[in-house]
């Protein structure tokens, strides 16, 4: 099923459309300010990964070879890209610990 992206000239944002059919047609437009002057972008190339084949990608010790665990920012972007390769959001809680980590306050779970 292809997906087709387009550049909004006027708000610079994309839009991307699913075809369920090569046969179906578009009429492309802008999803966030609803302009019809859009330009259709050359896309990046999924390729889906068994879960299998993802958790063998994690385990690669080449992923690893930047990480220095006395450094959370290092730490943080593990996790990130970690958790990018398995499809999960970490949210907003994962967000608040590694500011309160990285700007040295104690988090919550510190002053219990």
């Amino acid at each position: 099923m292809p997906i087709y992206e387009y550049r909004c000239e006027i708000c610079g944002k994309l839009s991307s459309f699913l075809l369920l059919r090569a046969s179906e047609t578009i009429e492309p437009g802008c999803k966030y300010c609803g302009s019809t002057v859009v330009r259709r972008i050359i896309s990046r190339v999924t390729v889906l990964k068994s879960e299998e084949k993802r958790l063998e990608t994690l385990l690669d010790p080449a992923k690893f070879s930047d990480l220095d665990e006395n450094d959370p920012r290092s730490v943080e972007q593990l996790v990130r890209r970690m958790g990018r390769e398995l499809g999960d959001e970490l949210g907003e809680d994962f967000q608040e610990s590694m500011e309160g980590a990285l700007s040295d306050k104690p988090s919550s779970l510190e002053d219990v």
